[in-house]
Order: C-alpha cells, then structure tokens, then sequence
C-alpha cells in the first residue's frame, strides 16, 4: 500500500488493430499525465485475430499504402515495409500495376513494432490477462478483475473486445454434439490449424462465401487440395476485387440527406448510370468516404431494411480480396473445382463418414454428399453480449446493451457505453462493436480515424480530473 499523487489510469481491454492504435494515439497525447494498460492475452499488441493469422496465404485485403496507424502519415506502413524490407521473402506481395498486398501478420508486425518504443518506456502497459468482470468501485471509479482473480482499478475502461467467434447454424451445433465420430467439422476457421483435417481431395462444404470463405479456399489450395468446393449463401455472392490501378472516389450522397434506404439506392444507381466508363469500386469508395453520414441520417427503422435488404450486396463489394485471392479463386472456378451457390443449408445427418447434406434454393432442392463442412459466416456481434464475460457482466448491472440494429454495443457519438438515454462519463468502446452508432466501422481507415477522434475525447477527460493524493494497490488479490 502507498501514498503518491493520483495519476489517471485508461484501462483498454482488447489489445487488437483497435485497442493498440487507441493507446498509441493517447499516449503520444502529452496534454495531460496518464497511465495506459492494455489488457490482451496475445503475446503482441495490435495483431489481433485479423492481423495475428500466421497463415501467409491471408493477406490484407487493401493496398498497403492506404493502411496506417496514423492518418496524419498515410505512408507509414509502406515506409516502414521498405525500411525493414519486410517482404523480402514474399516477392508475390507486389502486383503488376504496383500495388502491395503483404500477408496480414506483416501488418501485425508493424503494428507492434510502432507501440514497442512506448511499451519499453512504460508509456503503455502490456497486460497479457484475460479480463473476467468490470464493475464501478466505491469511489466511481473501475475494478476490473482478471482470469487468475487479480485485480486493477481504472479510472477510465475502454472496450476493444475483438471481434467475437462465429456461430456456426444451430444444425450443424446438433450435429457435432449428437455424433462422436462425425466427417471433419471447422466451425471457427481462424483458430490455427483448424483446417489439418481436410484431405487433398476431399469434397467441402462452406457456409458462407464473404472473405472467411476466400481466406478458406485459398489456404486449401495452397495446401494441394483439388477436391470439389461448393460455398453457399443466401444470395450466393461472394467478395469482390479491387479495381486495376488508382481511382478516385466519385458521387455525392450525404447533401441533400438521405432518409430513406430506396433513396441511398436510387442515388447509386443514379452514380452508376452516370459513370459508365469507370469501375464500379469509384462509386463505392465515395460511399464508403461518406458512410457515416449517410448512416446517421437515416431512421432507425431505414438503418434496420439496410441491414436485412441491402447490407449483403454492400458487404461483397465493400470488403474486397486481394487480387492474389482473386485469381486462386477464379482459377479454381474455371477448373471447376469451386462452385458458388444460392442455397441454405436445411437438414445435416452423419451418412458412412460423410456429411449428407440437403441445400434449398427455392423451389431448387440438392442433396449432397461432403466429407467436410466449414462454417465461415462472419463474426457473431449480436452475441456479444453473451458470449464475452465482462461483457455480461456489465450488462447484468445495466452499463452496456446491444445497439438496436443488432450491430454492437450501444455507443453515443462520443463512444460512451449506453443504455437507453444514460451514460457512464468514464466508459467508452471502440472499434467495430461500435459500429451501429457509425455505421461503417469495420474497415481499417475507418477504425483510425474513430481511434485518433476517442483518443482526443479521452485526453481532454483526464485533464478535467483532479490531481489529488489517495492510496491505492494494484493487483491486489481477491
């Protein structure tokens, strides 16, 4: 126990892309003293689950030049590539037209080594903790407890929890649970090794055709797999590619506002038509560049036909793949050993090792036969709440809930945590739980530029606290 003059204490729980640019962007704030803790199991800050894969086949799914930790030096990442020759391994990284597109541990990498300088002076604390319940202190301020029952106390809590593991459909659930020697099931492709148990010519069924299912099929080929893959979909879409070369956004769509959602889609059609001699990806860069307008112009109730009519066709042009995915999967269309459908998947049962499937379409009905299934269906936000432990927590004393669209956290636009009209001052999140506040938050430049505006909140927070002596003790034991 000690006595010393108070200084603010920020605990960021997540130490992912969003919660390490959040520590670094504060910490380079020098208005005000602070203490930075960074709780995040990970051996390095910034990796993550996008940007902690190993596999050298996932690689970013933007040019590395439009990928920095800070806006301010949009050059950074290339720069810091060229200094460290990052990719001298890695001569597939560079395209024809002078792209780059790294592995996604390259960014990992870079990322870490931007917060290492301030980690080695104690700017920011590393904390390779588990983080099991948050709850308001005697005092107002945070006790956040860890897997092993230490204990910290915060003055200030962020939320940059990761994005939380997909939830496969409740029928395949059944199925792995009914049978003890069932075909392989992969219900959480981006666990390491989670595709070892896929033979080279073994038939696959993938749920889900966004960027997981690329991620997939590009790591099955480079493993030999010639096998027959059919991913499905409601739609039946998959990812699209970026355009060749720079292009520059163009369209306006946030003046006059938009209120409703067939109006949004009226005025891209109207960009389209309007174009005709320019790629598809100008129009939709401009979207993206205003997304958070157009989102916050609309009604809750247009926010939601967004989500359930539009957002799927937005989302496959909006989160491309690298034109190295794109090519493995077009090869493999080609050959005919890869076959994107419209269908759901509406009954599974164990058949001779084998998963024996039936896949409506309408009025189309398929029955196949696979001998591995891998769900890919995206991240489960709306079940965060229940799936993350602190996070339930905080729900259960009545400090965090679900957005109304079903995208995240409830968040203000200065990213408080909320429920219904009240906020806590001292809890925020950050990252792509907030999303349903700001409507695009998935996207490298957009998670910045929330980060660098969170940062800016939060130091002029802690320069409105007194500085004052009280006694405190870290990591007491429960």
């Amino acid at each position: 126990m000690s006595v010393s003059s108070h200084i603010p204490h920020v605990a960021i729980i997540g130490g992912g892309f969003s919660g390490a640019a959040l520590a670094w962007h504060l910490a380079r704030n020098f208005s005000s003293p602070k203490r930075i803790t960074v709780f995040e199991a990970r051996p390095f800050l910034g990796a993550g689950l996008a940007y902690g894969a190993t596999d050298p086949q996932h690689r970013v799914n933007v040019p590395a030049t439009r990928m920095s930790i800070d806006t301010q030096q949009p050059d950074d990442f290339i720069n810091w590539i060229k200094q460290t020759n990052a990719l001298a391994n890695d001569p597939a990284a560079y395209r024809p037209d002078g792209s780059v597109f790294p592995a996604r541990s390259v960014f990992g990498r870079y990322i870490a080594g931007r917060l290492a300088p301030l980690l080695h002076i104690g700017q920011v604390t590393h904390l390779r903790q588990q983080v099991v319940s948050v709850y308001k202190g005697a005092d107002d301020g945070w006790i956040i407890t860890d897997g092993q029952g230490r204990t910290i106390s915060a003055d200030i809590v962020v939320i940059a929890t990761s994005h939380p593991a997909p939830q496969p459909p409740k029928l395949l659930q059944d199925v792995y649970l009914s049978s003890a020697h069932h075909p392989v099931l992969v219900t959480n492709p981006w666990q390491p090794n989670a595709l070892d148990g896929i033979g080279a010519s073994d038939r696959v069924l993938i749920v889900g055709t966004g960027l997981s299912m690329a991620d997939a099929v590009v790591t099955l080929t480079a493993r030999g797999h010639t096998g027959r893959i059919t991913a499905i979909s409601r739609r039946g879409q998959r990812s699209r590619g970026h355009a060749i070369g720079d292009v520059s956004p163009i369209g306006q769509f946030i003046s006059p506002p938009l209120r409703t959602v067939l109006h949004l889609l009226r005025r891209i059609r109207h960009e389209l038509a309007a174009h005709p001699d320019l790629p598809w990806q100008a129009v939709f860069d401009r979207i993206r560049e205003q997304a958070p307008d157009i989102w916050a112009s609309l009604p809750l109730a247009e926010r939601k036909r967004l989500i359930r009519h539009v957002r799927p066709f937005w989302d496959t042009h909006r989160f491309r793949i690298a034109p190295q995915v794109e090519e493995v999967l077009h090869a493999r269309e080609q050959a005919g050993t890869l076959e994107i459908m419209a269908g759901r998947l509406t009954d599974v049962q164990v058949e001779r090792s084998k998963f024996g499937t039936i896949i409506r379409h309408g009025a189309s009905v398929r029955h196949e036969a696979y001998d591995a299934i891998i769900t890919t269906t995206g991240p489960a936000h709306d079940a965060i709440i229940h799936t993350v432990p602190f996070i339930s927590q905080l729900a259960s004393t009545g400090l965090v809930e679900m957005d109304a669209t079903g995208l995240g956290l409830h968040v203000d636009a200065m990213g408080h945590a909320c429920v219904g009209n009240r906020h806590e001052d001292t809890l925020f999140v950050v990252g792509p739980l907030a999303r349903g506040q700001f409507g695009e938050l998935m996207g490298l430049p957009e998670v910045t530029r929330y980060a660098e505006k969170l940062a800016v909140t939060l130091s002029a927070l802690l320069a409105s606290f007194p500085s004052h002596h009280h006694s405190e003790q870290e990591w007491a034991a429960t």
